[in-house]
């Protein structure tokens, strides 16, 4: 039975995992890819991501799970996945494409359907003051261009925005989006591939009187995507790297009617199978044919 390295890492949010443990929020989707593993003939082991013997232990595959501490390690992390790899050790996604994935600048090659982005090496009053017109705004969205979870994000309205605002907001290299005012209404849609393979999507709602979709609060419900968003999300991903194990595109309605993609995830994204889990078996089948099973 081939041998997957489920890759983890060892705290989430400031708590330390134990061995073979997960985010409480994974708990579910890891139940369920273990188990379609079973009937897969695919087995699992859950080791951390920083383990630099992983390519010794007989692995046949290490897929990126949630190593959802790697942000405060970036160049650490990207190093372990290149130091597994050249050990003969098969990372998906692979260390090139979380490259590719880490800066959010990988939105300039998406074309016309990624979201309308002004970049800025570090963020200060006049650029910001620039982007208001740039995108023809009345409020934008400052976020780092490395980044995860919406720290550092902040939303600035234009004529009440002052410099105080920018203290909450990126401290390098940063991004500036228009403000999308369906995120209330509509939410956010993410759609997920597996293996090149369409699995389901997910569409989250901020609470009431929020406008961030991941955080506490929101609202998670498994639907099928208006086809206008599958055909934008399609556009992007042509325009992605090609080999990917596992990829989640995120978009929003556009004011002008238009879904946007605002981010593609292809590094260690949430994969919502506690809300649609037929998708382990999607998941797990893409991971049987990249080891020939």
């Amino acid at each position: 039975m081939p041998r997957v390295a489920y890759l983890t890492g060892r705290t989430y949010r400031g708590t330390p995992l134990g061995p073979g443990a997960v985010p409480q929020l994974e708990e579910k989707s890891r139940e369920l890819i273990l188990a379609a593993g079973k009937k897969r003939g695919v087995e699992f082991e859950i080791v951390y991501w920083d383990e630099m013997d992983l390519p010794q232990r007989g692995f046949d595959l290490a897929v990126i799970r949630t190593t959802w501490d790697y942000t405060e390690r970036a160049d650490q992390f990207l190093s372990a996945l290149e130091s597994h790899e050249r050990g003969g050790l098969r990372v998906c996604n692979s260390s090139q494409v979380v490259r590719w994935n880490m800066r959010k600048t990988y939105l300039k090659e998406l074309g016309p359907s990624a979201i309308e982005t002004v970049w800025t090496d570090r963020p200060d009053a006049h650029t910001v003051s620039q982007a208001f017109d740039a995108l023809d705004a009345s409020e934008v969205v400052l976020k780092p261009q490395v980044g995860a979870g919406s720290v550092r994000t902040v939303r600035l309205k234009r004529n009440t925005w002052s410099d105080a605002d920018l203290i909450d907001g990126p401290m390098g290299p940063a991004m500036i989006q228009p403000y999308l005012r369906a995120i209330e209404t509509e939410g956010e849609r993410s759609l997920f591939w597996f293996g090149g393979e369409y699995s389901h999507a997910v569409r989250k709602v901020p609470a009431a009187g929020d406008w961030l979709a991941n955080v506490s609060g929101a609202r998670f419900v498994a639907e099928t995507p208006p086809p206008a968003a599958i055909e934008a999300a399609e556009a992007a991903r042509e325009r992605a790297p090609q080999d990917l194990l596992y990829v989640r595109i995120d978009l929003v309605l556009g004011d002008d009617g238009a879904w946007r993609v605002i981010e593609i995830e292809a590094i260690e994204p949430y994969l919502f199978l506690d809300f649609a889990p037929e998708g382990a078996d999607v998941f797990v089948g893409a991971i049987a044919r990249v080891l020939g099973v």
